[in-house]
C-alpha cells in the first residue's frame, strides 16, 4: 500500500485539517443529487471525479467534500486521493499531499486498481483535468488528461460522483507566455506547447485568499461501459474509456454552467 498512499479514515483526515475551515471559508453551499448520505449508504465504493478550477482549486473542493461526508454519516469510510504527478512538483501541494494524505509519490494505475478492489478503501478522489487546469479559462472545464478513472470505476463496479465547484478561481492568475519561452515550456511539459501556440496564457497559482462563498455541486453517474466490454487492444480500449469520459466531461460542463459565478 505504500505505493498508493495510505487509506485514511475520514475522521482522521478531518482532524488534520479542521483548523483550516474558519480561516478559508465564509460560506459553503453544497448540493448533491442524490444526497451524499444516500450515496454513501447505498454504495460501499465510490469514485469521485472532481473539477479542478486552477492549480490549487482541488484543495477547497476536497475540504468541503470531507466535511459534508462526515456530516452525512461517513465516519466509517476510508478514502484515497489520486493526484496528478504535476502536483508533486509544487512545494505547497507536495507538502499537503505528504502531510495530509501521506502520499509521497504518484502511484501506478495497476496498484490503485488493486488497492481499490482488495483494500479497505471506500472512496477514491480523482481530478480528470490534471495539469490541463492551467491552460485556458479556469472558469471552464478543461480537457481531461486521462480517461483512466473510468476504468477504475468499472473495474470494481463503483458509480462516479461527479463534482464541480466555484469560488477558488481567483487563487490563480493568467500569465502571458511569449513565443520565445515555448522552448523552455517544451523541456518542462511538452504537452503544453501546442495549446499555448493557440492561446499563449498559463493560469498559475498567485495567492491563497479567503473564499467568501464556495459552491459545490455533485451528481451520481453510472458508467454505461462495463469492465467485460473493454477491448484487450490498448488503442481500442483507450477510445472506449475516452468516449465514456467525454460523457462525464459533458455532465461537468452542464453542472458548472448551471452554477452562478461567486
Amino acid at each position: 500500500m505504500t505505493k498508493v498512499g495510505v487509506p485514511l479514515a475520514l475522521p482522521t483526515l478531518y482532524e488534520r485539517v479542521k483548523w483550516i475551515y474558519p480561516l478559508l471559508f465564509d460560506e459553503i453551499v453544497v448540493r448533491s443529487t442524490p444526497p451524499l448520505r444516500e450515496v454513501m449508504a447505498r454504495h460501499p465504493k465510490v469514485v469521485h471525479a472532481i473539477s479542478h478550477a486552477g492549480t490549487f482549486g482541488w484543495i477547497p473542493a476536497i475540504l468541503v467534500l470531507l466535511r459534508v461526508a462526515l456530516m452525512e454519516g461517513g465516519q466509517d469510510r476510508k478514502a484515497l486521493g489520486i493526484f496528478h504527478r504535476g502536483l508533486y512538483r509544487w512545494a505547497l501541494s507536495r507538502w499537503v499531499l505528504r502531510v495530509v494524505f501521506q502520499s509521497t509519490e504518484p502511484p501506478t494505475f495497476a496498484r490503485v486498481i488493486q488497492a481499490f478492489k482488495e483494500g479497505p478503501i471506500n472512496d477514491v478522489a480523482v481530478f480528470p483535468e490534471g495539469d490541463n487546469c492551467v491552460l485556458g479559462d479556469v472558469y471552464e472545464i478543461r480537457p481531461f488528461r486521462s480517461p483512466k478513472f473510468i476504468e477504475l470505476a468499472i473495474a470494481v463496479g463503483a458509480p462516479i460522483l461527479v463534482t464541480v465547484h466555484r469560488g477558488s478561481e481567483e487563487w490563480g492568475k493568467d500569465f502571458y507566455i511569449p513565443s520565445w519561452m515555448l522552448r523552455w515550456v517544451r523541456q518542462i511539459e511538452p504537452a503544453f506547447v501546442r495549446p499555448l501556440m493557440k492561446n499563449p496564457v498559463l493560469n498559475l497559482p498567485a495567492r491563497l485568499t479567503r473564499i467568501p462563498k464556495f459552491s459545490l455541486r455533485s451528481v451520481l453517474y453510472f458508467p454505461r461501459l462495463s469492465y467485460d466490454q473493454l477491448s484487450s487492444r490498448p488503442r481500442e480500449r483507450w477510445f472506449q474509456l475516452h468516449e465514456e469520459a467525454q460523457r462525464v466531461k459533458m455532465l461537468m460542463e452542464a453542472l458548472l454552467n448551471d452554477m452562478p459565478y461567486v
